[in-house]
């Protein structure tokens, strides 16, 4: 078996590296603390991302939405003139259709209006709702809580007839207490008035600030007395895994299609205007960071590998003058910088990981998000493309900060090298 021979140019390239110690760990440790900031940032991010997404498919989205033909471009203006007749019959397709894939697909009634107590009104959104089948998609993906998070009160149970909940902001508004009874009045399907007195249980939070000043949930029993119609307005479908998502869209399409279904689905991502806006935002903000981070890591290394050359000029005519091309020149120091980016990429994710692992374990409580009401456990969800990406940057800085002082050391003249004091 023939022994691994490390290339000359490789070797002479490690020593010099490390001929200059001190400025070479200063020059490290810019690398690695750029790097661990980036893989710890996306690790944020993907948390974000995370977080968000399904807090809003299992507080108010789900994966997919089913509604009668026409009912989004109607911008929900006139609901009741687009209910939904036959649910069961289509949720028995989708069953069929998604297989192991469904979670559950539950029925939903919506409905609005005046919200009173103690001559106070304000407005209410209200959503009628399957109580057992809700609750169980309102778990969030890896079992770590809820989405629905109950403030005061307890949650709605099967049995829960004539019984409210009120968003945590609706609650303070009308300063309810326990055993309270709310009237709640607006239009029925048939276009009459209409009203109904149910008991209030408690109050709940969800991300979004502005959608906890009119919530409301209930039983779809309540909801379909309410609104004197036995019909819903749209199925919810969630299924095992967000990925799932768009070849689930797909496949009932082309069922529905089958069927004569007179629907339109939607996914979660098409009805998430505020988790866009906010991934945007981050996104942004990941390449402001990674441009400030490359800036300081290319100038680091470029002053390091300049003044390397300042103070190997006569070692450079010495090589130059026994034959070396200035190509070999050329190469010894792009090494050098390239071996600098692979020790500072490979210490950066370990300190990235080490950090993460801390940050997660260290229970850091984050204030509400704009438009937000809960308060939050920060976590980082690294992934292997998260340590890739500080890996990669740390290499590809180093080796663009190694061509300038790389092609300076080339271009130096022989006669002028070997005459340098």
């Amino acid at each position: 078996m023939k022994k691994l021979r490390i290339p000359p140019s490789i070797k002479i390239a490690f020593r010099n590296v490390f001929r200059n110690r001190r400025r070479t760990l200063l020059t490290l440790s810019s690398i690695v603390l750029g790097s661990a900031a980036m893989i710890d940032f996306d690790g944020y991010r993907n948390f974000a991302d995370w977080g968000l997404r399904e807090m809003y498919i299992r507080s108010q989205l789900g994966h997919i939405q089913i509604y009668k033909k026409g009912y989004r471009e109607s911008k929900g203006m006139t609901p009741f003139a687009y209910l939904i007749s036959n649910p069961n019959d289509i949720k028995a397709t989708v069953r069929e259709t998604l297989g192991d894939r469904l979670s559950n697909v539950v029925a939903r009634l919506e409905l609005n209006g005046l919200v009173t107590k103690g001559g106070q009104s304000y407005n209410f959104i209200a959503q009628g709702i399957e109580v057992e089948a809700e609750q169980k998609m309102s778990t969030l993906e890896d079992g770590s809580g809820s989405a629905l998070n109950m403030r005061q009160g307890k949650k709605l149970t099967g049995s829960d007839t004539g019984m409210v909940l009120l968003g945590y902001e609706l609650c303070g508004a009308l300063g309810v207490q326990d055993g309270d009874l709310l009237s709640f009045m607006g239009a029925s399907a048939v276009g009459a008035l209409n009203a109904i007195d149910l008991g209030y249980k408690g109050c709940f939070s969800t991300v979004s600030k502005e959608y906890d000043k009119v919530a409301a949930l209930m039983s779809l029993e309540d909801a379909q007395r309410f609104s004197a119609t036995q019909d819903v307005l749209k199925l919810v479908v969630m299924l095992k895994e967000t990925d799932m998502t768009q070849k689930a869209v797909e496949d009932l399409k082309k069922a529905f299609a089958a069927k004569g279904y007179d629907t339109e689905i939607v996914s979660w991502l098409e009805l998430a205007d505020y988790y866009k806006q906010v991934m945007k935002f981050l996104d942004g903000m990941f390449m402001v960071i990674a441009t400030i981070i490359i800036f300081v890591v290319v100038f680091s290394i470029v002053n390091t590998l300049t003044m390397s050359v300042f103070e190997r000029v006569q070692e450079i005519g010495t090589i130059r003058a026994m034959g070396a091309p200035g190509s070999s020149i050329l190469k010894l120091f792009i090494i050098e910088g390239i071996m600098l980016g692979l020790i500072g990429g490979v210490l950066g994710m370990l300190f990235g990981g080490g950090m993460g692992v801390l940050v997660n374990y260290a229970h850091i409580t984050m204030p509400p998000p704009p438009g937000g009401t809960q308060e939050f456990l920060l976590k980082l969800r690294l992934y292997p493309s998260s340590f890739l990406t500080g890996f990669i940057i740390a290499v590809t800085s180093s080796f663009v900060a190694s061509i300038y002082p790389a092609m300076k050391a080339a271009k130096l003249r022989v006669v002028d090298a070997l005459r340098h004091v």
